[in-house]
């Protein structure tokens, strides 16, 4: 104890030798007790060389009541438990950011589905008045070609041309009026 009491007298007097002494001694073992709390080898060392170095910036200040064992390794635990609280706030923030971008996207995908909606019904309504007949019937309708050409009374081959005019016009109306991203 008396040792103990020198070696800190000499550390909170800037004794460099005695601060490489603490060092010496407890940097192992600080290092094998966080282990018991993260098996993250290069966290457990960042966080006793911070121990380390709080212990001397501030050794002037440093009032030890129990044991400078017990000291180090309180603080030690401490700023793990900061570094995790810390990264786990982090975490939370780019979830955050991620979750508004993902909603965003979705947000910008549905207006951009819209908007290719609303310009299809514009293609769909510009077609020639038949050709929109036999398209709805077939395509929106559902009907076979020959359930539509017996409804319209015309033959199966004009209900084929019906619709491929209306998909070669409604192609063309759409790429005219493309919608930007």
């Amino acid at each position: 104890m008396k040792d103990l009491n020198i070696l800190l007298k000499a550390l909170k007097n800037g004794d460099v030798s005695a601060f490489e002494r603490i060092y010496a001694n407890h940097y192992e073992k600080l290092c094998y007790y966080l282990l018991n709390y993260t098996s993250n080898k290069a966290k457990i060392e960042d966080v006793v060389q911070d121990t380390f170095m709080g212990l001397w910036s501030k050794r002037k200040d440093i009032t030890i009541t129990t044991s400078l064992k017990s000291y180090l390794y309180r603080t030690a635990y401490n700023k793990l438990i900061d570094t995790y609280r810390k990264g786990k706030k982090k975490d939370e923030m780019l979830s955050a950011y991620y979750h508004t971008a993902v909603m965003r996207a979705v947000n910008l995908d549905n207006d951009l589905k819209n908007e290719r909606l609303k310009k299809l019904e514009a293609c769909i309504d510009d077609l020639p008045t038949k050709c929109k007949t036999v398209f709805m019937a077939n395509k929106i309708s559902g009907k076979k070609y020959s359930q539509v050409a017996e409804d319209l009374d015309i033959s199966i081959k004009t209900v084929e041309g019906h619709i491929s005019k209306a998909y070669r016009l409604i192609k063309n109306c759409m790429n005219i009026n493309k919608v930007s991203v």
